[in-house]
């Protein structure tokens, strides 16, 4: 197994270890895989060029290779222009034309903003993308964009966060990342947006960085940065080998998976996150990140407010998302299979439940997202895609590789324990109650049956 390959992989998820626990299997989920509806699938990733001597020419330059592009993550914008489902593609190898965009109803990805942003990555011109990994649609519709810098091996660029309006792709906002915050390994993997009120003028990002086992928090309205450290980001040796139907790898990778519970201007805000090559689910107030005199002199300063969950996943696990509920939704690598863990409740490995399990489809969920559509309602969205095989080097461009997935989460939840508060569990976390503006957009996911967004057809099983 190359070692060079097996690298990009912290790069593309960051998982964490320890040892395993029984999953528990109580209910009759793991066949239900028709409640999360195949959206997009790939062999191999499509581009949407102007012309076909255009395509030609990226791919005698090499910068177009076609069996290297993998997507990582997923998102979905309801807004006035338009449904739109976005990819992310890290170009942690030379040869992926385009790190974010939409998809078409070609099943091509078509570069966001335009292709000027993703040519010439080398260059560090000011209008760019370089290599991202996660995005993150707010509730205010805006596109939250975390760009690496780095271009295959090298870190060409500096890293930077930058917020996109998903109506007119026009730039909100834009922040380099202060070196001082970086070290050479650096690989920022996951932004996570804490809105402090229903307008979204008061928003911090959170940014994992799963090579130095850090969270940056930025203050967007100071436009100020600082790095919080702590051991419950770092991965377990004992969890730093995945196995994925036969095949298996060394990978150690820190933190990756994050998400919020809902906002109440009452109560404090619980940030969750794990590492990716870890067992452990950990969480931390936010309140504690946002004060940055904690972290003035150390980002190591503060490791009596970081805590560890009861209990273990028993298997790493890569991006994770909660719902207004409460309800956490996260990949198992081991298992391939959707799962969920209610928030409410004090353990976590104990309590978590199986959502679906699908043994082709499911392998390496590397985006998950709960999103809120037109008409009110919550969909699960998920990319999920063959890297163990990509890491091995042996991915056939025969197979489907890359699926985006969609369901309705009302449905997924059905018959699953996660739906109900455990003994011993606080009440659920108050909540910002707003969706995402949906201009009179109509819901992917609203009918008995999946309707996809401006005209698109779900692929069939």
């Amino acid at each position: 197994m190359a070692i060079e390959k097996m690298k990009y992989l912290c790069l593309v998820l960051g998982i964490c270890s320890n040892f395993a626990f029984a999953m528990p299997s109580n209910n009759n989920n793991n066949n239900r895989p028709g409640l999360l509806s195949p959206v997009f699938e790939w062999k191999q990733m499509e581009f949407e060029y102007e012309s076909e001597a255009a395509k030609q020419r990226d791919i005698a330059s090499g910068f177009y290779v076609p069996h290297v592009p993998a997507p990582i993550d997923v998102d979905v914008s309801y807004s006035g222009s338009g449904s739109k489902v976005f990819v992310t593609i890290p170009r942690f190898q030379v040869g992926s034309p385009v790190t974010l965009g939409s998809v078409n109803s070609k099943n091509q990805v078509v570069p966001y903003p335009s292709w000027s942003w993703h040519r010439n990555p080398e260059s560090c011109l000011p209008d760019r993308l370089i290599s991202v990994y996660r995005i993150k649609i707010d509730e205010c519709g805006r596109m939250w964009v975390l760009d690496t810098g780095r271009y295959g091996d090298h870190q060409t660029c500096e890293p930077q966060i930058i917020a996109f309006d998903t109506n007119t792709n026009a730039v909100l906002h834009r922040f380099t990342i202060p070196k001082n915050l970086l070290e050479s390994r650096s690989v920022l993997v996951t932004p996570i947006i804490d809105n402090r009120d229903k307008q979204c003028r008061d928003t911090f990002v959170y940014v994992a960085d799963c090579q130095t086992y850090s969270i940056i928090v930025y203050d967007v309205k100071h436009e100020k940065a600082w790095k919080a450290t702590d051991k419950t980001m770092y991965p377990y040796p004992n969890f730093g080998t995945y196995r994925i139907q036969g095949d298996s790898f060394d990978l150690m990778d820190g933190v990756l998976g994050m998400d919020l519970e809902r906002y109440h201007p009452d109560k404090d805000r619980k940030l969750f996150y794990h590492a990716m090559s870890s067992p452990t689910e950990n969480w931390v107030y936010t309140s504690h990140l946002r004060n940055e005199t904690r972290f003035k002199h150390s980002p190591e300063s503060s490791p009596e407010i970081f805590n560890t969950l009861l209990t273990n996943r028993p298997s790493q696990s890569a991006a994770e998302a909660i719902d207004k509920d409460g309800i956490m939704f996260f990949g198992l690598m081991t298992e391939t299979s959707i799962n969920c863990w209610n928030t409410a409740n004090v353990e976590y490995g104990r309590y978590i439940d199986t959502v679906i399990k699908d043994t082709v489809r499911l392998q390496f969920a590397s985006g998950v997202k709960v999103v809120t559509n037109s008409r009110g309602q919550q969909e699960l969205w998920t990319l999920t895609s063959r890297f163990q095989k990509l890491a091995a080097g042996t991915l056939n461009p025969n197979d489907v590789n890359f699926r985006v997935s969609a369901g309705k989460v009302s449905d997924l939840l059905d018959k699953t324990k996660c739906r109900t508060k455990m003994s011993g569990a606080s009440t659920y976390g108050g909540g910002y109650t707003g969706s995402r503006p949906t201009f009179g957009v109509r819901s992917t996911l609203d009918e008995d049956a999946i309707i996809m967004p401006s005209g698109f057809e779900a692929i069939a099983n």
